[in-house]
């Protein structure tokens, strides 16, 4: 080994490629992944501006066989701090203790409603089916939405998301997490990444799409948009297909305070995190919006830059320096981006990481291309007509 200042053009090519690789990187954690942190901190110091008033507003609740569900979580939205709510639980042909619970539940709160949809619904989408006709039953225009086994986290859930509503606002997004000691770290990572995606890109003024467990916006919006009629084809789409279609800079916001956010109970995290992410990997493909190219670049120079650092590394026979300077360029990085994930993942109740993020960071690309090809041929479970 010898130490060599004088550079040939190949070396030099390398060295200002991995330095170039490794700016682009650090620009995409501050210019994208650390915007939640950021609208945080806008909150806490009283930079955003809320609606005074509290409008009447209507929480749709989708069930199907969900009757344990219903009577451990459903009290505690029926109990929110808000002074004028109704709450309609959709019953998705339950063929469990879901009727009686909800008609136990209907004598104890005034302000609980449910309705059904039938069993012989075939060739539909039933979630769809069962939101709009919870939409056709809200009696108020502002309409909350999500799903009998989530636990909002303060009684100040519906507050917290109805304040959004200030004029020229029709849609808020919220956030919805699994409790990070239910799911392994891939899947921690994974989630957190997926709403860094769609929330740092709200933020930057191109909403496209939401999450269909903690989402609101206004009922009249959803009947002008003639509701989920252009993705009837498809199972899914409620969420995300459906606010990419009727999403701007100027009507969205999202809502990212402790208060807003709900939790996500399921029998089986794992394999729930698999069908949720057969699910968006599908819908993907009919989103409008450049966000695949945007994060697609930070996906394409995340991997050349692990290619230029081996590289160097494998000059050390001729030249330490070269490892040397890998290993400080790959720290940088590192430190830089675990520092900020961290922080999100923090306001986002995702798991902290630290020796393992390279790791998963380089599984995260393959992953999503084989969930997506998974969906792709899915054809049973996307679509209505199979």
């Amino acid at each position: 080994m010898n130490i060599d200042f004088l550079l040939t053009p190949v070396e030099i090519w390398i060295l200002s490629s991995v330095t170039i690789l490794m700016l682009i990187q650090l620009y995409y954690y501050v210019a994208y992944y650390y915007l939640p942190v950021r609208y945080v901190q806008s909150n806490e110091n009283g930079k955003i501006a809320y609606l005074d008033d509290k409008p009447p507003v209507s929480v749709i609740v989708y069930a199907k066989n969900d009757a344990d569900y219903l009577t451990k979580y459903l009290p505690i939205i029926l109990e929110q701090q808000y002074p004028d709510y109704e709450v309609i639980v959709v019953n998705d042909g339950s063929t469990d203790e879901t009727k009686d619970i909800l008609s136990q539940l209907e004598y104890k709160y005034s302000h609980l409603y449910q309705t059904y949809i039938p069993d012989e619904a075939r060739s539909l989408s039933r979630k769809k089916l069962a939101l709009t006709v919870g939409m056709k039953a809200a009696k108020n225009e502002i309409v909350l939405l999500t799903n009998a086994n989530c636990v909002p986290q303060s009684v100040s859930w519906i507050e917290s998301i109805v304040r959004n509503f200030v004029s020229g606002i029709d849609i808020v997004l919220a956030h919805s997490f699994v409790p990070p000691k239910n799911e392994g770290r891939y899947c921690s990572y994974d989630r957190i990444m997926f709403a860094l995606r769609y929330i740092s890109y709200a933020l930057k003024g191109h909403p496209y799409m939401g999450i269909g467990t903690n989402l609101a916006y206004r009922k009249s919006l959803f009947f002008k948009n003639k509701g989920f009629s252009k993705y009837l084809n498809l199972h899914y789409g409620d969420d995300d297909l459906f606010i990419n279609e009727i999403a701007t800079s100027q009507n969205t916001r999202v809502e990212l305070s402790p208060e807003s956010q709900i939790s996500v109970i399921y029998d089986n995290d794992y394999i729930a995190w698999k069908e949720k992410k057969l699910q968006y990997m599908f819908t993907a493909n009919y989103i409008k919006s450049n966000y695949k190219m945007i994060f697609g670049i930070e996906r394409i120079t995340a991997y050349l830059f692990y290619i230029c650092v081996i590289a160097l590394a494998c000059m050390s026979f001729y030249n330490i320096i070269f490892p040397i300077i890998a290993f400080i360029m790959f720290l940088i990085r590192y430190i830089f981006q675990i520092m900020i994930y961290n922080k999100a993942a923090h306001i986002l109740k995702g798991r902290a990481l630290y020796l393992l993020y390279p790791l998963l960071d380089i599984m995260y690309t393959p992953v999503n291309l084989w969930y997506r090809i998974v969906g792709f041929f899915s054809k049973k479970k996307n679509f209505t007509w199979i």
